[in-house]
């Protein structure tokens, strides 16, 4: 194969889940260009790692023909033509009730056409790691994935950031006062409220943290910043803050981590994948899905499901033990 594009829309944390099937994709077709056109802030970090040659953000109006029921290679734009018409392989993790999108892909000359749904079935289908779920929709192209996620996540190379963001976390480090070891990253936020643990829960883990010496420190994105600031609110000793970085940056930041807590979130999944000590805390939504994929993951669920319940004691005591 000399083309292959890979389509997927979605949250960070979706986005993250397929890095997994792009590194099998890589292996499959080592000499194959592959383009990706997912989420604008995680394409630098799929660059830099090797995952992708091309990339280009999901938003862009080029893929509007993809909905278009008559489209043709030459009514695309110059950039959709070439990551689309003529593709050897062009894989979309998107809804397609209709077969509409399988059907453009045909009509634009794809030799192979994969379009699966984005995440795994619920239940009363039994569970399945997404990760591993997406990546056995390349089963057509003759990809295998592995029977488990730790090996799955074992075929990915390491994840890497531009060097800029390499500069930026460096810059957001010194500014915070941070330790050159034992910081503990924080990320109280998440996709929906259901799925948050309470901030003063975040408070009380930042607090224990500090009471054994390590250094906590709180992450928050775009949408985050109310719940940042009831943890600080919450917090005997508030701890610094990181906002607003980009994914790379994040990365780079996460990295130089002792380790993480954090709710079923995108940041979560990035910090799993990145191999750093990761604590998940799980309210409504089933880890046996959503868990982070990564060496040293643990998962809390909150009886019944309700994360008021769950006791930032428990929560620190795991943490430590992956730690260990």
């Amino acid at each position: 194969m000399r083309q292959i594009t890979v389509i997927r829309p979605g949250a960070l944390g979706d986005t993250l889940l397929t890095f997994p099937a792009l590194a099998l994709l890589r292996r499959r077709a080592p000499a194959a260009r592959l383009t990706l056109i997912a989420r604008a802030d995680t394409l630098p970090l799929a660059l830099a790692s090797s995952l992708a040659g091309d990339a280009w953000p999901w938003d862009l109006p080029d893929w509007a023909a993809l909905f278009t029921p008559d489209a043709t290679a030459d009514s695309l734009t110059e950039r959709a033509r070439a990551a689309l018409a003529g593709a050897d392989a062009v894989i979309a993790w998107a809804p397609d009730p209709d077969g509409a999108l399988a059907a453009t892909l045909h009509r634009l000359g794809a030799r192979h056409v994969i379009v699966a749904p984005g995440k795994p079935p619920e239940p009363p289908a039994a569970p399945e790691r997404a990760a591993l779920w997406l990546a056995r929709a390349l089963a057509q192209l003759g990809v295998a994935p592995p029977g488990d996620p730790l090996a799955l996540w074992r075929t990915m190379p390491p994840l890497r950031w531009p060097e800029a963001d390499a500069r930026d976390a460096e810059r957001v480090w010194r500014a915070l006062g941070l330790p050159d070891a034992g910081v503990i990253a924080l990320h109280p936020g998440s996709g929906g409220a259901a799925k948050r643990w309470p901030p003063e829960r975040f408070a009380a883990l930042a607090d224990l943290a500090r009471q054994s010496g390590f250094t906590p420190l709180l992450l928050a994105g775009e949408a985050d910043e109310a719940v940042a600031r009831a943890v600080l609110a919450h917090a005997s000793a508030p701890p610094p803050l990181a906002r607003g970085l980009r994914v790379g940056a994040l990365a780079a930041l996460l990295a130089r981590c002792a380790g993480y807590a954090g709710n079923d979130s995108g940041v979560s999944h990035l910090a799993g994948m990145l191999g750093v000590p990761t604590l998940a805390v799980f309210g409504p939504t089933d880890p046996a899905r959503w868990s982070p994929l990564g060496p040293r993951v643990a998962v809390l669920r909150a009886p019944s499901g309700e994360l008021g319940r769950l006791a930032p004691g428990v929560a620190w005591r795991a943490l430590r033990a992956m730690m260990d």
